[in-house]
């Protein structure tokens, strides 16, 4: 696998100097100030980008963790310290695309840097309400949904998203002039088919596949409150933890893999430990309808009422 980065589309920078509001309620407009960079990393496949300079120098990071359209997003620089408990954000990719409302932890960016760290998905273009329904219903049969099958990305759609938009709550819109996502976008493509083969897993195959693994029963009750690591509980620390769960032919987990963790030390053994001894599933089939090796994504989240 590749580990380091490498820079995508380089032609896509545009200016270095950043485009200040010079009215208060107006949005801040920033440039583009180095080159997409991809970086194929063991467990995600990592596109960033840096906008403005000096005290406006903003870091924008999209992670996707399999083949998909959707991506968990992370926003680091000053603007971010508008909310510095977490909350929610309205974000909206276009121009054009609907606003979508993200929940976000907020956290730092290496040592210094303040972020924004979203729980959970967002999309170029976000589901509408009859979308939902039908990802809501899907889950409910099957503990899972894809909404890349529900309502796909189109290449047009990637070409025509130029900037992303960052409202709520900040004090003023912060708005990212991308350029043309398309370029950007093929190569976080490229990066999750080749990430899915170092689970033992043909991207090919799971394209094709007939059915994905289903959990048997509901996957509510893999983890619980009772499983709260006590160390963590009378620290008063909260955890939110991205699993990823290799399902062999039989529907039972092969492995379990911590794929990004809030705490790493204080919930990661516990979450994996459980999930081997409880998870179960019905396999996945391939196109035609034999069982194949598949894996399975999914969070737990620790929280203090």
């Amino acid at each position: 696998m590749k580990t380091g980065g490498w820079v995508v589309g380089a032609g896509l920078l545009l200016s270095s100097a950043p485009l200040v509001a010079a009215d208060k309620d107006e949005p801040v407009v920033l440039e583009p100030s180095s080159p997409w960079n991809m970086d194929y990393a063991e467990d995600y496949c990592r596109l960033g980008r840096i906008f403005g300079e000096g005290e406006q120098r903003t870091i924008l990071i999209m992670d996707r963790y399999a083949p998909g359209d959707s991506f968990r997003l992370t926003l680091a620089g000053a603007a971010t310290n508008a909310a510095k408990s977490g909350g929610e954000a309205h974000v909206q990719f276009g121009p054009g695309w609907d606003e979508q409302t993200v929940r976000f932890f907020s956290g730092k960016l290496g040592e210094k840097t303040p972020a924004w760290i979203f729980a959970g998905n967002a999309r170029i273009r976000p589901l509408t309400e009859a979308q939902r329904a039908q990802v809501a219903a899907q889950v409910a049969e099957e503990g899972l949904a894809d909404s890349t099958q529900i309502a796909p990305i189109s290449e047009a759609d990637e070409a025509a998203t130029t900037q992303v938009r960052f409202d709520r709550p900040l004090h003023r819109p912060l708005i990212l002039h991308t350029g043309p996502m398309k370029q950007a976008l093929d190569a976080m493509r490229a990066c999750t088919d080749e990430l899915v083969t170092h689970w033992g897993v043909d991207p090919k195959q799971a394209k094709a596949q007939s059915r994905r693994a289903v959990p048997r029963g509901s996957p509510a009750y893999w983890i619980g409150p009772d499983d709260y690591p006590l160390g963590m509980l009378n620290k008063g620390k909260q955890g939110l933890i991205y699993f990823r769960l290799t399902i062999g032919e039989d529907g039972k987990p092969l492995s379990c893999h911590i794929q990004q963790s809030t705490d790493p030390d204080g919930f990661d053994k516990t979450v994996c430990q459980l999930l081997m001894q409880r998870a179960r599933f019905e396999p996945a089939l391939d196109a035609d309808g034999k069982p194949m090796k598949a894996y399975y994504l999914s969070s737990v989240r620790f929280v203090i009422p």
